[in-house]
């Protein structure tokens, strides 16, 4: 591929990425960040299973350098973690088992339908 091309391959892989909603797509922001805050607290309980929050935010503290009441809130949904968090649970998961997580079992369309602002 040549520099020149660049651009179009570009904005041809974000419209397919968009499916066709490149020029009307908003994002619905609480909508994102809560199905974002939900499926991370699902890819916790999974990267560090216990028997319950408690023991999977202990577990998961002492690997990531946060406190429990930080892990705990994410698990509750409370609040987000930062990217480099984020990066080392996929990593932790394993990309196929994390896509599974975030996608559980919907379509793109599906996933953009739902943070869509209407």
């Amino acid at each position: 591929m040549s520099l020149s091309s660049l651009p179009r391959v570009l904005s041809s892989g974000v419209k397919f990425l968009l499916n066709g909603r490149e020029k009307s797509f908003i994002v619905n922001r609480v909508e994102a960040r809560d199905l974002a805050r939900s499926r991370f607290g699902d890819a916790l309980r999974e990267a560090f299973p216990g028997a319950t929050d408690n023991e999977t935010a202990r577990r998961a503290a002492k690997v990531l350098g946060r406190s429990d009441r930080q892990i705990l809130n994410w698990l509750a949904g409370d609040s987000s973690p930062v990217i480099e968090d984020v990066y080392t649970i996929c990593a932790i998961l394993g990309v196929f088992r994390t896509m599974e997580i975030l996608t559980r079992d919907q379509t793109r369309n599906d996933i953009l339908g739902r943070i869509e602002q209407k």
